[in-house]
């Protein structure tokens, strides 16, 4: 729901693009809290900024999600996925 209306006209509304902002924040909001605990407990270094890990991780649950409704590869958004990891936090994504 939250993608299409994304994608939608509907976000021309501002009362559904506040809620989509909201939303949007909420999602980055708890990707920075688990990348600060991941990163206290030592599971990749302090040279990672969990703001713009946050940021690129949040939108790339949007990205996948709208592949996915598409009908792209699980597969192949899996490699998608652990590469941004990757390149966000410097570790394998599992």
């Amino acid at each position: 729901m939250i993608s299409n209306a994304h994608a939608g006209t509907e976000n021309n509304d501002l009362a559904v693009r506040a809620v989509l902002d909201r939303q949007h924040q909420r999602l980055r909001d708890a990707l920075r809290t688990a990348l600060l605990s991941a990163q206290r407990q030592g599971q990749f270094g302090e040279d990672v900024d969990p703001e713009c890990a946050a940021d690129m991780l949040a939108l790339l649950a949007h990205g996948v999600n709208l592949r996915s409704r598409a009908g792209a590869d699980a597969q192949e958004l899996r490699k998608t996925v652990t590469a941004a990891i990757t390149a966000a936090t410097g570790t394998a994504g599992t």
